[in-house]
Formats: C-alpha cells, sequence, structure tokens
C-alpha cells in the first residue's frame, strides 16, 4: 500500500501494485480536512496542505472516523468539483441518525455503511471498522497481505477494548494514532493539568503499541494549533512531534514514520522524517512567536435571546420535559460582554456585570454556537474557549448542552435513556469491583 500523506488526520491509501493491471484497485482517503478553521474557529493547521480539490478526480471512496469538522467537513467536500463526488463512494459505520450519509448523499455521493466489526471486501482491499464512544470509530485495511490499522482519535479506558480490536483485527503492520491532546485541558497558567494530559496521550500509544505490537507506527490527527485568542495559551504544553518521534523510537522501540503534506510512503518500508521534523518543527515554531489569532465579535443580546427561545423549544419537544426542568442551571459570565447568563433547559436570563457564583467563563460567540447547534456544547469542550472560575461548576453548563448533543444522534433525555444510564453504570461498577476483589 502506497501512502499519501494530505494533512492532520488526512491521508491517502492506494492499493495499486506495481504492476498496471492490478484489478480493482482503490484510491480511499480518510478524514479530508483540507483548508479552514475547525472547532468555531478554535483550531487551524500547523502546515499548509498540498493536497487540492482537484486531486480528488482519481479518489475512490472516502472514508469519515466521525463527525467532529476536523475528520468530517461539509464546507469542504462542497468544494470538492460535482463531477467528482458522484464517481466517489463514502464510507461510514452505521447509526441511527443517518446524519452524515444523509449529508453525503445530498452532496452527491454514493454511500456505503460499514457494519461493526465485520470485514467488508472494497476493491482488491477489503476493510473492518468499529466504535468507539457515542461518535468515534477506528478503521483497519489489508491489501495484498498487508494490513494498516487507523485508530484515529479513538481513546479507550481499559486494555481489554484494545486488545478485542487485535482480535478481529490481528497484528497491524502500520499503526496510525492521535499523538497530542485535543481538548480543553484547563484555565491559563495551569500547566501541570496540561502536563498530564500530553502524558495521557503518550500512555495511550503505548497501550496501544503493547497490544497491536504493530511494525511501524505514524503518529497523526494532532498538526493543529490551538488558534484563538481565548485558547491560544494550550499550545504550550501539546506534544511535540520531534519528542514523539523520539518517544516511539526511544520507548516504545517501534520505528515511527512522520509525514509533511505532500509525502509519499510504501508502508512497511523505511522512511527518513528528518524533513518532515524539521518542517513542522519550523512553521510551529513561527506560529508561536507570531501567531495570527482568530477573533469572535460579541453577540447582541436580542440575538442570543432568539437562538436560545429556538434551542428551548426544540429541546422540550424532543425530550422529557420533567427530566429538562431537572437539570440546574449554569451561570455564565460573558467575557467580552461584561454580562452574566444565567442558562437552564427552559430560559436564558442576562443581567450586567458579574453577579454572584459562576460556574463557567466564555465569550458570548460560545455560548451562541451552543445554542444554534446540537454539537456546539461539544465543540465547546474541544476547543477549550472557556475557563472555570474559582469555585466554578462547567459540569452543570456542559450537562445542558449534552441534551441538544444527544438529540442530533437520534437519542433522547426520556426514562429508557435514563434507565440505560443507570443500567451502565451499575454494570460498571459491577465490573470493578470484581476485578478489585480477584486482585
Amino acid at each position: 500500500m502506497k501512502i499519501e500523506w494530505v494533512n492532520h488526520a488526512s491521508f491517502v491509501v492506494d492499493t495499486r501494485t506495481g504492476d498496471s493491471s492490478t484489478p480493482n484497485p482503490i484510491r480511499l482517503i480518510c478524514d479530508p480536512w483540507i483548508d479552514g478553521t475547525a472547532f468555531n474557529n478554535g483550531w487551524r493547521h500547523i502546515s499548509p496542505t498540498k493536497f487540492t480539490y482537484q486531486d480528488f478526480s482519481n479518489i475512490t471512496h472516502i472514508w469519515f472516523s466521525h463527525e467532529h469538522p476536523d475528520h468530517f467537513s461539509p464546507p469542504n467536500l462542497q468544494k470538492i468539483p460535482e463531477e467528482y463526488r458522484k464517481r466517489i463512494t463514502v464510507l461510514f459505520h452505521f447509526t441511527k441518525d443517518k446524519r452524515v450519509v444523509e449529508v453525503c448523499k445530498t452532496l452527491g455521493f454514493t454511500t456505503q455503511e460499514l457494519p461493526e466489526g465485520q470485514w467488508v471486501p472494497v476493491g482488491n482491499a477489503k476493510i473492518i471498522c468499529g466504535r468507539n464512544g457515542q461518535i468515534d470509530s477506528w478503521m483497519g485495511i489489508e491489501s495484498a497481505g498487508q494490513k494498516l490499522l487507523n485508530m484515529n482519535d479513538c481513546v479507550y479506558d481499559r486494555i481489554s477494548e484494545i486488545t478485542h480490536i487485535r482480535e478481529i483485527f490481528g497484528q497491524p503492520d502500520v499503526l496510525f494514532t492521535q499523538f497530542s491532546y485535543a481538548n480543553w485541558v484547563g484555565n491559563r497558567g495551569d500547566s501541570a493539568t496540561q502536563h498530564q494530559a500530553a502524558q495521557d496521550k503518550r500512555n495511550e500509544m503505548r497501550k496501544q503499541a503493547q497490544v497491536f505490537q504493530t511494525k511501524q507506527i505514524v503518529p497523526f490527527a494532532s498538526f493543529v494549533w490551538f488558534s484563538h485568542q481565548e485558547n491560544f495559551y494550550m499550545n504550550k504544553g501539546v506534544n511535540r512531534i520531534s519528542n514523539i518521534y523520539k518517544f516511539c523510537a526511544d520507548e516504545l522501540h517501534v520505528p515511527p514514520v512522520v509525514l509533511y503534506p505532500g509525502d509519499q510512503w510504501e508502508a512497511g518500508t523505511p522512511h527518513d522524517s528528518s524533513a518532515a521534523l524539521q518542517k513542522y518543527e519550523s512553521e510551529l515554531n513561527a506560529i508561536l512567536e507570531h501567531p495570527n489569532l482568530d477573533k469572535s465579535a460579541p453577540i447582541p443580546d436580542e440575538k442570543l435571546q432568539d437562538l436560545a427561545k429556538a434551542c428551548f423549544a426544540k429541546l422540550q419537544k424532543e425530550n422529557n420535559r420533567l427530566l429538562l426542568a431537572l437539570l440546574p442551571a449554569a451561570t455564565v459570565f460573558l467575557t467580552d460582554k461584561d454580562q452574566t447568563a444565567v442558562v437552564s433547559c427552559t430560559s436564558l436570563q442576562l443581567s450586567a456585570g458579574r453577579n454572584g457564583k459562576v460556574d463557567i467563563e466564555m465569550g458570548s460567540d460560545s455560548l451562541a454556537y451552543c445554542f444554534r447547534f446540537g454539537w456546539g456544547g461539544d465543540t465547546l469542550q474541544v476547543n477549550g474557549r472557556y475557563q472555570v472560575p474559582p469555585g466554578g461548576n462547567a459540569r452543570k453548563f456542559f450537562r445542558i448542552f449534552r441534551v441538544p448533543g444527544l438529540n442530533t444522534a437520534n437519542e433522547h433525555l426520556d426514562t429508557l435513556f435514563v434507565a440505560k444510564k443507570i443500567a451502565s453504570l451499575t454494570f460498571k461498577s459491577t465490573e470493578e469491583n470484581a476485578k478489585t476483589q480477584s486482585a
């Protein structure tokens, strides 16, 4: 398999062999985020993408791991020429809501939903994928005796879960895995939390390397920087790719491969990563020394109230109203307007100044985004454009906005959901107690 590096979490897998008569070869691109910002102007690429929208002319398949905009970017997909879209098949894991496949169908792509944990023939290759959490997934591909495993952003708490993937996929020749944190990791000045988050990601890589026993490892899905004036501070503690390269080689004892946009590499062969490492380090240093930061304009009160009313009406329609009422309100300080907002599932109250105990601080643009989109709360947790003041409780805020997130995935806050949640927590507690007793 030949790999063509696109950017961040995106690369092309080409299953053509040296023989031009290879039957049914595929050129599959994973998670194409080509340009622009992601997560409500929270992220940008470190390095410019060389792969162009015209280059989709010879792409046969697109695989999306999940709906996060650095992986599934509808604005980017719309820029692919229509004639190319008609010739491309989108592969995505089975979901109840069908949202991703419906968007892709509307854009003219052919779509194919992948069953969980089952091998599916695709051209001269076969593909398998599995779910992780509510929206994420991993993908494995095998062709001409080579196996490539794309773990993407998947994080597993238990070794047994990673072992299960090894059991159904086998030993990968090449493992692609995320190498740095990609979410809020503490307030400004909280270097200890950033350090721990970076260490946690290295520990996750270590677990995967130990279980999969991969022959080569490609660190990826982290070639971004926090680009907004509200989250720029989080760049300080990220895992630098040069350090991760040494970590893989010296501590994991797995040969690492680092690829720069436009690089091509025959999987399984030795690769000199020195040029890519130098470019990434140089470009990230230039960004950090002279950042061109994204900014957001304050949202007028009337607009905030209109967005809130529309959000609340939808919540009332799709969920149990009694359960909604049981969720406590959150107090938000809007930093760009010097206002206090009290938010619940039914109302938004705005007042001047900072009033009383505050659970979370953010710009009004972030609050508006949470009202506007079902995935707004998830986006805010990823882009990290907020602060938690002393004594604050950010969970109160995110608990409210988890409900519209559930609704976008065709789930609802009702008695059945609560019963399933209680059953899941009970099972997890029983399992942990059994492990403790056996130990």
